[in-house]
């Protein structure tokens, strides 16, 4: 009897610690997700006004080039 007893207590303790690790486990899961996908979506947008800054500085260039191809091309 004492046997049966165990048994069930150690099935039942199986079973909540199942209940309470899956859960867990999930939480922590999703939790990690959210932050790699918080930190990707700060990253771009630090990310894009770097760029931006990079486009206008360097759009004088791409006017200038425009200009030198037209000339060349034209002939003039």
């Amino acid at each position: 009897m004492a046997e049966n007893i165990e048994q069930a207590y150690r099935q039942i303790t199986t079973e909540c610690d199942e209940f309470v690790y899956t859960p867990t486990k999930r939480y922590k899961r999703e939790y990690k997700q959210n932050q790699i996908r918080e930190a990707m979506v700060k990253g771009y947008i630090e990310m894009s006004q770097i760029n931006l800054s990079i486009c206008s500085e360097c759009l004088h260039l791409e006017y200038e080039a425009e200009h030198m191809v037209e000339r060349l091309v034209s002939g003039g």
